[in-house]
């Protein structure tokens, strides 16, 4: 019997993703700008110290790749015409790097030379947003995309699950949901090399300057965090395979550093297995979810909008904090 209802999860969970899998990679594949750079440098060893030598190597062949990417991103004119800010921001190149791995490294001890060659990853929408925040345009800050990021306690997801691998089932269809209305999501995924896991958790408990800072990393003018709840419900008829859904949702804008929308819903479904309820059930709360928060989003997003830094919610939705929905209250 364990067997089955394990089995039967695994199941779902499968289907599940294959009937989003070619929606969403064709979604993100439109908006992935990672380019990485090959640079090279060379420094001179004093006194023996090979090691000291190589990290000033490193640093000197990171702070080139990133004046590669500026360069790249505003092109030669631009730059020289901003040359103070962009050494302002060559300073700080460790806030840029996305990764790094060496494709050379050597010392001569003969010349007492260290030498490294990196491909170096950037965090390129960070760039841009840096900059343009300085008044320095670069065209890329006009992307549009969301991360979803929902912390689900659910009858199908193993709390032992790992954090990277495990998306949670509202998370999927909230993110089917906003691709079907022509909306970029950033797969929870590719966060995993940008993102600090601890900054991810802090996002999805509902801190929203982690949130932000999430957003802005990825190049996601909105990040969604909040929580989802499934539990197995018997009704008055003694209906077998109820499941009951909770879903609340707050949108944070990164550029404004501020609550957008506020959106708390349920639904309950019936199936002959709990796992199909359960899977309906979270149909059903993320399409209640998704049909206020879409039209919500492309007003904050229309041209010549007013963006006002104040939360939004449904007149009558219950209170959103960041802790699961008890469904007794309902």
């Amino acid at each position: 019997m364990i067997y089955k209802k394990v089995f039967l999860k695994f199941f779902l969970v499968i289907v599940l993703m294959f009937m989003l899998l070619g929606q969403v990679v064709i979604s993100f594949a439109q908006f992935d700008f990672d380019t990485p750079y090959e640079v090279s440098a060379e420094v001179p060893v004093v006194k023996n110290n090979f090691v000291k030598a190589r990290k000033k190597a490193v640093k000197i062949a990171l702070t080139l790749a990133l004046e590669q990417g500026l360069r790249g991103i505003f092109g030669d004119d631009v730059f020289e015409q901003n040359r103070q800010e962009m050494q302002k921001t060559l300073k700080v190149f460790n806030k840029y790097v996305k990764s790094y791995r060496f494709l050379e490294a050597y010392d001569d001890s003969v010349e007492q030379m260290s030498h490294v060659k990196l491909e170096v990853n950037l965090f390129q929408r960070a760039i841009s947003k840096t900059l343009s925040q300085r008044g320095i345009a670069t065209g890329l800050e006009n992307l549009k995309q969301v991360v979803i990021l929902i912390n689900e306690s659910s009858l199908s997801l193993d709390e032992e699950s790992r954090f990277w691998e495990a998306v949670p089932i509202s998370e999927i269809l909230l993110t089917r949901s906003f691709i079907e209305s022509g909306i970029p999501v950033v797969r929870r995924n590719s966060l995993r090399h940008e993102i600090s896991k601890k900054m991810l958790v802090a996002a999805i408990d509902g801190d929203i300057s982690a949130a932000v800072n999430v957003g802005s990393k990825v190049g996601a003018d909105i990040v969604i965090i909040g929580n989802a709840t499934s539990i197995s419900t018997v009704d008055k008829g003694g209906a077998k395979g109820q499941v009951r859904v909770g879903i609340n949702v707050k949108v944070i804008s990164s550029s404004q550093s501020a609550v957008v929308a506020a959106k708390s819903d349920f639904a309950t479904a019936s199936k002959n297995q709990v796992f199909a309820s359960e899977l309906e059930a979270f149909r059903r709360a993320g399409k209640k979810i998704t049909e206020f928060l879409i039209p919500v989003i492309q007003e904050h997003w229309a041209p010549g909008s007013k963006k006002k830094k104040a939360q939004r919610s449904t007149p009558q939705g219950p209170k959103i904090d960041n802790s699961p929905l008890f469904f007794d209250d309902f």
